[in-house]
């Protein structure tokens, strides 16, 4: 049975009605062959144990648990009802899906500029302010079959959301947004945004000699000097951002010069991903490179690195311990979380497993240390703890 086992990773889970109705909230797991029931431990966040049962299903009702961080592990039964073996403790997070809400400040929608251009693209930021938004929560912008390139969402709090919007190839018009939640109806709200036809240069009559055209221009500056600078300056606002850019390089060349040459003493190398090296003797700076660029693809509801992954479920994930090189990693991972109880768990790890030391946990761990006035009391008396530990350890 021991073989059977493997180590899970319960990131959310929550069923709910498709209806918007209050639903059951379960937690579950994968069924273990020949096991004669299960038994499962919840600790709240300060560690004391809340949940201690023994039932015969793979899943568990958590209706009672509010929306927060927990800790859970299982374990399956034997023939005389004791715990086969426990697996480890796994960070539980319980989010509650709510329909969206999506608040316009005004009627009139967000007016998006275009450009004839096509050498430099057209990115223009877009708010969302509303309700019940996660960061399980997908946004869309469109049209009929038509949609919005959307380069980046961040979603900011539970009440407001940002974009940024490619809108270089767009076609102009209007566009209608759809926010979703998980287990959610969609909430749909017309004409959010609306990307405007791109203006052309003034363009001067090929009939006319070069004199004449100078005439013409001038004749136009006499006659309407105050709608032609009402139009340069609507222009350079809404319409064609790099050309305030150039304007502003212009203008202040000095200060342009004086920055520039200020980045170029500040500007750290720029850090690639060494070849052949084990990744305990990676620099904690290589070892955030490796983190961004090893995105699991194909489990888009967990930034876990692909590498730790077995596989991924809709509601866990199931990883992947067969070296100690993998589990390292995923250490390294929950110590850069902005969980609390994530970053504990791993500095009990590093400093246990620290021959050979794990060079970027513990150059993470002593920038944390320099930095410990940002920590709660907890947190800093587990670092200080842990960090003594690991400092004595052998290389």
């Amino acid at each position: 049975m021991r073989n059977n086992l493997k180590s899970i990773l319960l990131f959310f889970l929550f069923v709910s009605s498709l209806l918007s109705q209050e639903g059951t909230k379960l937690i579950a797991w994968k069924p273990i062959a020949d096991a004669s029931g299960y038994q499962i431990q919840i600790k709240d966040k300060s560690g004391k144990l809340i949940l201690d049962k023994k039932i015969d299903t793979p899943y568990q009702s958590i209706e009672e648990l509010p929306s927060g961080f927990y800790m859970v592990r299982t374990a399956p039964l034997n023939l005389f009802k004791k715990p086969a073996v426990w697996s480890n403790w796994k960070d539980l997070e319980i989010i509650v899906s709510e329909p969206p809400q999506v608040v316009k400040e005004v009627e009139k929608p967000i007016f998006l500029p275009k450009t004839e251009s096509k050498k430099e693209k057209t990115i223009s930021p877009v708010t969302i302010e509303g309700e019940h938004f996660l960061e399980a929560t997908k946004v869309d912008l469109s049209k009929k079959d038509i949609q919005l390139p959307i380069v980046s969402k961040e979603v900011k709090s539970s009440e407001r959301i940002e974009l940024k919007v490619d809108t270089t190839d767009a076609k102009s018009g209007p566009y209608d947004l759809t926010v979703t939640n998980p287990y959610q109806k969609p909430k749909v709200v017309k004409n959010f945004v609306q990307v405007e036809e791109p203006k052309t240069e003034m363009s001067l009559d090929p009939k006319l000699d070069s004199k004449d055209n100078l005439e013409e221009i001038k004749k136009n500056e006499r006659v309407k000097p105050v709608q032609d600078e009402t139009t340069a300056v609507s222009s350079s606002k809404t319409n064609d951002p790099y050309k305030t850019t150039s304007v502003q390089k212009s203008n202040d060349t000095s200060i342009n010069l004086t920055k520039q040459t200020s980045n170029v003493s500040g500007t750290k190398p720029k850090v690639s991903l060494p070849k052949g090296k084990p990744f305990r003797d990676f620099s904690y700076e290589e070892m955030m490179v490796f983190l961004e660029t090893d995105v699991a693809i194909n489990c888009k509801n967990t930034k876990i690195p692909a590498l730790t992954l077995s596989e991924c479920h809709k509601t866990y994930v199931i990883l992947n311990f067969s070296s100690e090189d993998n589990h390292s990693v995923f250490e390294f991972y929950k110590l850069v979380s902005e969980n609390e109880s994530n970053r504990i768990s791993a500095y009990r790890y590093f400093s246990k497993q620290c021959n050979p030391r794990f060079r970027p946990a513990f150059e993470r761990m002593e920038i944390q240390w320099k930095n410990r006035s940002n920590l709660d009391p907890e947190e800093r008396v587990s670092l200080a703890e842990e960090l003594t530990k690991f400092r004595a350890c052998t290389r």
